[in-house]
């Protein structure tokens, strides 16, 4: 099971290199996929008129619009029961503003999560016990170890958290290892690029969400005018016991995606991968209101810390609270932000800042 196989480096070399026919037949076959799964969840569904497709056409600076320039608006209306033209198509982004706002080919070393704390050695990350870059076995400080002295200091520090290095997402291949003989199996089925961290206890108020797998607030920013922005803020929760809480099981089970306000509490409903809406998790957790523990400290560590990497236009960082109400940084996201589910739960992507952004959509066009 090596993460990085060959159908993931095809993936990596299509879209970092900006091959546009990839990026609109992926946008595309995105949005058809989730407008598909959100219409089974409101039987009364309204498309937009003429007037409404007109207008998104002419904010994103939309020439020869098509079908999937629509769809997040025709979504976002039936599951907000409003209009609203800031709303990013997929797209735009996916063609135009994606690689327009980051040199695509940083992403390939900016992206290695076996590399985070060299770029921002500050931020509080994981301990990493072992990594694995290429083949080679590393310590947490980045010295060359054995495989037989990766093999003890991870069984030395059991539990511990195996995830791959390189373009992972929705947890996969992410699991937990509690007992020797799991330590044997990572070692024989990961061949490279993977890291071996130690487990967070998080906070008491993600802990009653679920027990099982640590929620992550997915918060994303942006460099505007030259300083880091908040663009949107969302928790990730899971109904089943799945070790990663981003892990999809079936339509309407697995993930939950609820929005953070500035003041850093949830939204009254929160939304499965296929729009579902959700007010009160499986447990009898209702989480409309609750206070995320030091949200302003976490905001304030990924701001900073993306004003110090301006050529990585927008970041999305996974970051949580641990059970001193610390926060955690996971990693950070350049490819897979979360756009759909961002807006999805708090709104337009760009918020306040849709027009700055628009204006950005609009040269990047006309310079294509």
């Amino acid at each position: 099971m090596d993460p990085y196989a060959l159908g993931y480096r095809l993936f990596n070399w299509f879209e970092t290199f900006s091959h546009d026919s990839f990026r609109k037949k992926f946008a595309r076959i995105y949005s058809t996929s989730q407008l598909n799964a959100a219409k089974c969840n409101y039987p009364n569904w309204k498309t937009l008129t003429k007037e409404q497709k007109k207008e998104i056409a002419e904010y994103w600076g939309l020439e020869h619009p098509v079908k999937s320039d629509f769809m997040t608006h025709e979504i976002m209306l039936n599951v907000k029961g409003e209009f609203d033209v800031r709303y990013v198509p997929e797209k735009i982004y996916r063609l135009y503003l994606d690689p327009g706002l980051a040199d695509r080919k940083l992403i390939l070393a900016w992206d290695d999560k076996n590399y985070f704390e060299r770029h921002q050695p500050s931020l509080p990350f994981p301990h990493a016990y072992v990594r694995n870059v290429n083949g080679w076995f590393l310590d947490n400080d980045y010295r060359h170890i054995s495989p037989e002295d990766a093999r003890k200091i991870m069984v030395e520090h059991l539990p511990l958290i195996v995830k791959p290095s390189l373009v992972s997402g929705e947890g996969k291949n992410l699991r937990m290892v509690s007992d020797e003989k799991a330590v044997d199996e990572v070692l024989s089925t990961y061949p490279r690029n993977y890291l071996a961290q130690e487990v967070i206890a998080q906070c008491d108020e993600f802990d009653r969400m679920n027990s099982h797998s640590v929620a992550a607030m997915r918060i994303v920013t942006a460099i505007v005018n030259g300083k880091a922005e908040l663009m949107s803020g969302m928790l990730l929760t899971n109904t089943t016991d799945a070790v990663a809480c981003n892990r999809n099981t079936a339509p309407g089970v697995g993930v939950v995606l609820i929005g953070i306000d500035d003041d850093g509490k949830l939204a009254d409903t929160g939304y499965f991968e296929n729009a579902k809406p959700i007010q009160t998790l499986p447990n009898g957790f209702t989480f409309g209101g609750v206070q995320v523990p030091s949200y302003k400290e976490a905001l304030t560590l990924a701001l900073e810390a993306h004003e110090s990497m301006p050529m990585l236009g927008i970041i999305g960082w996974d970051i949580t609270i641990d059970k001193n109400n610390k926060p955690i940084v996971f990693e950070w996201n350049l490819r897979g932000i979360g756009m759909y589910h961002s807006q999805l739960t708090t709104g337009p992507l760009f918020g306040q800042y849709s027009d700055y952004f628009a204006g950005i959509a609009k040269k990047l066009i006309k310079q294509k």
